[in-house]
């Protein structure tokens, strides 16, 4: 498995550096410096919006294994006047992997006119050979190994995020939502043991409507260099919409992230995130960890409960490419990152007592302006994880 995975990474690596020497297909991105805004003609302003990068690649992760997808970046500005607003994008992936999987992806992240409206996004769709291990710690740690007593097939899907929009210079309010469904098939013996598979079954859908709010510092959301975020949403499930297989409960989400800027292309980026379950949460819908967001190593659901928590340091370098003129169009697109983080899973958080370490490293290449490319190799207490896809992690 070793050698397989290795040899993806080389085969990307390749990938990479063709990629870098093409050119984006590309409508003129306006590229004058914020300095230079009052010699912009609105003409120039209009000009070359749009940006599209596909790619082929392979990539691992523990819960899907090793993928062949295809996909791209699609970047634009609906509001391409005004060059203080950030690109939206849209980055997409299918693939299919050695154990059969499917799985789709996209995370659009579209701002409005002048930034008033931001509509931030998470799509998923998998159907796949997956693992559970059972709610709480001691059952995550049972095993890392996928075997007998943790496989079953999964059909998942989600649409989750929020839309808020502008209230004064850096707040924001709006509307956080999630919908989901889930359908196990092939229950292994433990599942069909298991207590909160026999309470709430092997399938649900679940639809979430609530409110968010955002104190939002950050001088970039895709790719911040510095500032910061405080962002605080409440979700209330089938309430409004109930379907015949669901439970209501709520999940209060803090997220606290702090960027600070070292040097030129050189940042520190902290996060902290929790995220608190309430009422009669079905057991494919708890928090969790090991999302390529979070503690990247760790098989994605591996650990679950009503409460999870984590916090992330992590180091990013671009280089600058001066004084290597014959390999500056490379060396200035690349960069490195470094991580270290823990995390959680508890009923109550007076009853936190395990910790989950978490520490990795990852390459980065600019394929788009302020828009990252990421391989992110992560370790987890006992496994080893490689992960490919845009934007940073937070």
């Amino acid at each position: 498995m070793l050698e397989f995975r290795g040899g993806a990474l080389v085969f990307f690596l390749f990938f990479v550096f063709n990629m870098l020497g093409q050119e984006v297909t590309t409508i003129d991105p306006v590229k004058t410096e914020v300095e230079g805004l009052n010699s912009l003609s609105p003409e120039l302003c209009k000009e070359k919006n749009l940006m599209i990068t596909p790619y082929v690649a392979p990539t691992y992760t523990p819960e899907l294994g090793m993928l062949i997808s295809g996909g791209g970046l699609v970047s634009f500005k609906i509001h391409p006047q005004n060059p203080l607003v950030d690109r939206s994008s849209v980055p997409f992936s299918i693939g299919y992997s050695t154990n059969g999987s499917i799985s789709l992806a996209a995370f659009p992240c579209i701002y409005g006119k002048n930034d008033k409206i931001r509509i931030l996004t998470r799509i998923f769709y998998r159907d796949m050979p997956d693992n559970y291990w059972g709610v709480g710690y001691d059952a995550g740690n049972r095993t890392a190994e996928t075997d007998a007593t943790t496989n079953y097939q999964r059909q998942w899907f989600s649409v989750e995020g929020k839309v808020v929009r502008r209230v004064n210079k850096n707040f924001f309010v709006g509307l956080s939502y999630d919908f989901n469904s889930t359908k196990a098939m092939g229950l292994n013996e433990y599942m069909q043991a298991d207590a909160y598979v026999m309470t709430y079954g092997s399938s649900a859908t679940n639809f979430g409507l609530g409110l968010a709010f955002e104190l939002d510092k950050r001088d970039n959301v895709q790719n911040p260099q510095e500032g910061y975020l405080l962002s605080l949403a409440f979700t209330k499930y089938n309430k409004i919409f109930r379907f015949s297989d669901s439970n209501e409960f709520s999940k209060t989400t803090l997220d606290a992230r702090k960027y600070f800027k070292l040097g030129h292309k050189k940042v520190l980026a902290t996060q902290f995130k929790t995220q608190f379950g309430d009422g009669n949460i079905p057991w494919m819908d708890m928090p969790q960890l090991g999302t390529p967001f979070d503690l990247r190593g760790y098989h994605w659901g591996r650990f679950r409960d009503k409460i999870s928590l984590f916090g992330i340091t992590e180091y990013r370098h671009m280089f600058s490419g001066r004084n290597m003129r014959a390999l500056e169009k490379y060396i200035s697109k690349m960069g490195f990152v470094v991580w270290s983080g823990f995390g959680a899973v508890t009923p109550r958080y007076d009853k936190l007592k395990n910790i989950l370490p978490n520490v990795g490293a990852g390459l980065r290449v600019e394929i788009q302006p302020g828009m990252n490319l990421r391989v992110d190799y992560g370790v987890a207490k006992d496994q080893r994880s490689l992960y490919i896809a845009f934007s940073e992690a937070f």
